[in-house]
């Protein structure tokens, strides 16, 4: 079986970073250990043609060309890019990663080729973080690309829930969360926590990072010495980095050397990936995950995820995403996402308690392995399974039955 991913984002290998990106680069050898080949057509919006295939990603065949801007009407050309790759690799489904962008390509793909899709739910509809699914057209098309896909796959039952507002497909929809590498990152689990709290993302208002800068201030003033490392990069650094010196706290940009952590300073180290980010989540005392759910809802919580993967203790935001994976096993400490007082009484009560934070990243440790790549991958290739073996039915008999999932 071959699957075609449409992914409406530049990817690349060496500098994509966090969120869909990563998650690509897990799934795709997944899937390709249970026979199922993956080809992915990402958004290059600066490409005259159709690139020639790379296999720079996770050995993927990547191909790169302009994405369709949904409309209402489309021409073939628009889209002939993506049809041409569906003809050279001999395509078998589309999988679209995300509803509106790349849900619409795959529905107009369909429509001219008869090749069925399937769309995984992601942030795209909700109305915190995309403005434009406030608008009734909008709304409207991602009814008919729900319409017509064979399956819809979502993140948490959150994301279903925003996904069946739109357009209701619980005869074939499926939760299947994301996925972790377990065994690459609990390579790093035994190494000894070091003085300092982690947070790490976007840096973008409704990532939550000033209400992190404002507690450390108060547990400072109450005469704890640990520190907060703020890894990520955004349009909130300066507003963050001025808040910081304004409570009158040490503040250190750029930081790379972490051969020694500064005690009670709050420190930037712009983005952090591969064995780094590993190391530095693995070595904290304490993961914080503090979106704002008000002003931007996550579509499941990675953070939290692999904070779990190295045995660490969580303190995150009451958010759904956060209550899906408590659900599934995570061991957390939860804070009312606004309430700096409570997210200074709990990473108290942590920091503390060596005792607890251990008990609870052991805890972690077991509760992660659900999520491992080898599992999450299975689910998918199910579903393709089931949606191909219902297009056959239907080509032979018009009046098969929806997929049951």
């Amino acid at each position: 079986m071959k699957v075609l991913f449409l992914y409406p984002r530049s990817l690349d290998a060496g500098k994509s970073v966090g969120g869909v990106a990563e998650v690509l680069c897990s799934l795709t050898p997944a899937l390709k250990d249970l026979d199922v080949d993956s080809v992915i057509y990402a958004n290059d919006k600066n490409a005259k043609q159709l690139s020639k295939p790379s296999h720079t990603l996770a050995a993927t065949t990547v191909y790169y060309a302009p994405f369709a801007k949904p409309g209402w009407w489309l021409s073939r050309k628009k889209i002939s890019h993506a049809m041409d790759v569906c003809r050279l690799e001999n395509i078998d489904l589309i999988h679209a990663k995300g509803t509106y962008t790349a849900g619409f390509m795959a529905l107009k793909i369909y429509e001219r080729t008869g090749i069925p899709y399937i769309v995984t739910s992601h942030s795209d509809i909700l109305t915190t973080n995309s403005r434009r699914m406030n608008r009734w057209g909008v709304r409207r098309r991602c009814c008919e690309i729900l319409k017509h896909a064979a399956a819809v796959t979502h993140l948490t039952p959150i994301m279903e829930e925003f996904s069946h507002e739109l357009f209701d497909t619980r005869s074939r929809s499926v939760v299947i969360g994301n996925g972790i590498d377990v065994k690459s990152w609990q390579a790093f689990a035994s190494l000894p926590e070091r003085n300092y709290m982690l947070g790490i993302g976007r840096l973008v208002r409704g990532k939550g990072f000033h209400i992190l800068i404002e507690m450390l201030a108060r547990l400072i003033a109450q005469g704890m010495k640990t520190s907060l490392i703020i890894a990520g990069k955004g349009s909130e650094e300066e507003a963050l980095v001025q808040q910081a010196r304004e409570l009158g706290l040490a503040c250190i940009r750029d930081f790379s050397d972490f051969s020694t952590i500064p005690e009670k300073s709050v420190i930037f180290t712009g983005y952090v990936r591969d064995d780094v980010k590993k190391r530095l989540i693995a070595e904290s005392q304490i993961v914080l995950f503090v979106t704002q759910p008000q002003l931007w809802e996550e579509a499941f919580g990675m953070v939290q995820l692999e904070a779990m993967a190295v045995g660490r203790p969580i303190l995150a935001s009451d958010t759904r995403a956060t209550r899906f994976l408590e659900k599934a096993g995570m061991q957390c400490r939860i804070a009312a996402p606004t309430d700096v007082a409570d997210w200074v009484q709990q990473a108290e009560c942590l920091l503390q308690d060596a005792g607890l934070r251990k008990r609870m990243g052991q805890a972690n440790l077991q509760a992660v392995k659900q999520f491992e790549w080898q599992s999450i991958a299975k689910k998918y290739r199910d579903v393709y399974q089931l949606v191909r073996n219902s297009s056959d039915s239907v080509q032979q008999t018009p009046s098969a039955g929806i997929l049951e999932l």
